[in-house]
């Protein structure tokens, strides 16, 4: 898959499981966060995510369009209020 449209599915994909987690409990969230971390076992989001966070993190999504950056700045700020301690990791892990 192009990596420029990975940043795209991740956020699509991601949204579409937080709305859903809504509903429930968040441990397919967190499964993916744990695959983002080496932690856990990866699914095909979970490996989509990983491929994708080192330019929505790492280059701040600068190859992203509006929507797809404003989409990444809203799973970013969910990531920051409900996982802080993740969303820490996340960027020592994939930031520059």
């Amino acid at each position: 898959m192009n990596l420029y449209y990975l940043p795209c599915v991740w956020v699509l994909a991601f949204l579409f499981c937080l709305s859903e987690c809504q509903l429930g409990g968040n441990s397919y969230v967190d499964k993916q966060l744990l695959c983002a971390l080496d932690r856990g076992p990866c699914d095909r989001l979970g490996t989509q995510v990983k491929e994708s966070l080192p330019e929505i993190i790492g280059n701040r999504c600068q190859r992203c369009n509006p929507q797809q950056l404003a989409n990444a700045r809203r799973i970013a700020s969910y990531v920051q209020t409900k996982y802080p301690y993740v969303w820490n990791e996340l960027v020592d892990k994939y930031g520059k």
